[in-house]
């Protein structure tokens, strides 16, 4: 089973090591160690940060790790509990998967004290982390697979005064978008663990194609801060606010606003992430480069909206997402 060594009444700083025991091929008697901070300044509600869910996306990890080494105590307002790589094998492989495992983390919720490496810790998130925090924050981008405008991710309530909570806090972390969006395979994902406990659930997707980019890394940690602001974790602005905008609050309504390919090719897209589309319009173009008898195939918009997703990658392969769209939620 995971383990965390931390004293959880002590004022100030620490900084400690949850301990997965493993066994690999490589490595008989592996002890994983996963880096937690936690940051204690008198009352205050607890937030839990998580990053690198998936290690091939990288703007989590950066942002918590800056949140983590640059914040003074004395700023803190109750605990920030912060893991900026909890998918610790797959970050330091830059994969989805964890190599350990070949398994999804972010697929593996409630988890299992006595499965794999992967299993363990989603099962030490659910019954040793999550029960301490009052809101949890999990930072994600497209990875290698998708690129999104850059988003604050809720899903829909059952009760609509927790539905505006959670987007009150999506407008706090002030991406240009807010998706509010019910996902078919919640049920294994940390968010419904998150929710069925009655804590308040962010998440959000920066970016992605497997890169970190300045803007994707400014959004997303300035982001953070005014969120754990919002949340009453922080004294004081630490970010300017001046020039933010207002987030657009937007919805994906159902599967007939995705396009998967048919076939394997080079995607080429021809319209900017954000750009507003009608239902036919051409969004880009699937090259056959093995055939010589097949010209590009135009990729259409499914629905009218925005084009909140593409593609990450060039190569596509039969069934990958190649574009999403998204349209305005009424709140």
């Amino acid at each position: 089973m995971a383990t965390l060594d931390i004293d959880w009444e002590l004022e100030g700083r620490q900084a400690s090591y949850i301990n997965v025991p493993s066994s690999t091929n490589a490595s008989a008697w592996q002890n994983l160690r996963v880096p937690v901070f936690v940051l204690r300044n008198g009352p205050g509600p607890t937030t839990l940060l998580l990053g690198g869910s998936h290690g091939d996306e990288y703007e989590g990890p950066a942002a918590l790790s800056n949140l983590a080494h640059l914040t003074a105590i004395e700023d803190v307002r109750g605990t920030l509990l912060i893991i900026p790589a909890i998918n610790l094998p797959a970050v330091t492989a830059g994969a989805r998967l964890s190599p350990l495992d070949g398994r999804n983390l972010n697929r593996e919720f409630p988890g299992n004290p006595h499965g794999s490496v992967t299993q363990r810790i989603a099962h030490f998130i659910t019954t040793e982390l999550v029960p301490r925090a009052d809101n949890v924050i999990d930072l994600h981008s497209g990875g290698r697979s998708l690129r999104f405008e850059l988003c604050a991710f809720v899903h829909e309530q059952p009760e609509p005064d927790r539905t505006r909570d959670f987007l009150a806090a999506a407008q706090a972390f002030g991406a240009p978008l807010t998706v509010v969006i019910r996902e078919p395979h919640a049920d294994v994902m940390l968010d419904d663990v998150v929710e069925r406990s009655g804590k308040l659930m962010l998440s959000s997707e920066l970016g992605g194609s497997g890169i970190i980019t300045r803007e994707t890394a400014q959004v997303s940690y300035s982001g953070v801060l005014r969120v754990l602001r919002h949340l009453g974790n922080m004294a004081a602005p630490s970010v300017n606010e001046a020039g933010v905008r207002a987030s657009r609050v937007v919805s994906v309504p159902g599967a007939d606003y995705y396009v998967h390919a048919n076939d394997a090719g080079v995607f080429e897209p021809v319209l900017d992430l954000g750009s507003p589309v009608e239902r036919g319009d051409v969004i880009g173009r699937l090259h056959f480069i093995d055939r010589i008898e097949r010209a590009p195939a135009p990729v259409v918009a499914p629905q009218s909206g925005l084009l909140l997703c593409l593609h990450g990658q060039g190569l596509v392969q039969r069934d990958d997402t190649l574009i999403v769209i998204a349209v305005d939620h009424a709140i």
